[in-house]
């Protein structure tokens, strides 16, 4: 298994994910919901800090309640999201979650298929742990500035999700790349990778329908 950042030696990790991590942990737990579990545009999909609407609050069951828990801890890829698998999901006994996983790939030096090689494991130890689970793999978006080479490597990790999806029961592959809207860079901050509040309706907007049979059940 492919290991490209030291978990135990880099700043970053002992204090910022680390805290992020036991700042979920010391919320009530609240079992058997939908659980989104990834990198920043999740993160971020709250009021603390970046005064966006909270995920919680405009993904709601056919019944009105909330039933989604956000689990989003920035910097994060798949290796992290292995690591604090078992303290950030299993808790919580989910019963859909939606993973994304390949943010922040490329900037610790793993290539699609070795970052896919970790993202595969979360996945595995969740069928396994809840075996009943749905688990949404949600697929990159082309940008309208991406370059050849963007695009390309989108392709790929869309590919490698959707491959895998189609061979693993209880596993979903959404393809946001057909989602026009949010190919637009007037509903992304100035860093050109997170969402505005602009573009978090949109997203909230895309898993409505695209999660509207799970929402259905709440």
């Amino acid at each position: 298994m492919p290991v490209r950042v030291g978990l135990r030696y880099i700043e970053k990790w002992k204090t910022d994910l680390e805290k992020a991590v036991q700042k979920y942990e010391a919320e009530p737990i609240k079992k058997g919901q939908i659980v989104f579990y990834g990198p920043s545009n999740f993160t971020r999909w709250k009021r603390e800090r970046w005064e966006h609407t909270p995920l919680e609050e405009v993904l709601l069951g056919k019944s009105g309640n909330p039933c989604c828990i956000n689990r989003g801890f920035g910097s994060s890829n798949a290796e992290q999201q292995l690591y604090y698998y078992s303290r950030m999901v299993r808790p919580l006994e989910p019963k859909v979650m939606v993973y994304t996983a390949f943010g922040n790939y490329k900037g610790f030096g793993y290539s699609e298929e070795e970052v896919w090689e970790l993202a595969q494991r979360v996945v595995t130890y969740a069928l396994t742990d809840f075996p009943d689970m749905h688990v949404y793999l949600l697929g990159l978006t082309k940008k309208e500035i991406a370059t050849e080479e963007d695009i390309e490597k989108v392709e790929k990790c869309n590919n490698l999700m959707k491959e895998f999806a189609e061979k693993t029961p209880g596993c979903f592959y959404l393809d946001f790349s057909t989602f026009e809207p949010l190919r637009h860079m007037e509903y992304y901050v100035e860093d050109h990778v997170h969402f505005n509040q602009a573009g978090y309706d949109l997203y909230a907007e895309y898993f409505r329908e695209a999660l509207k049979e799970e929402l259905d059940q709440y």
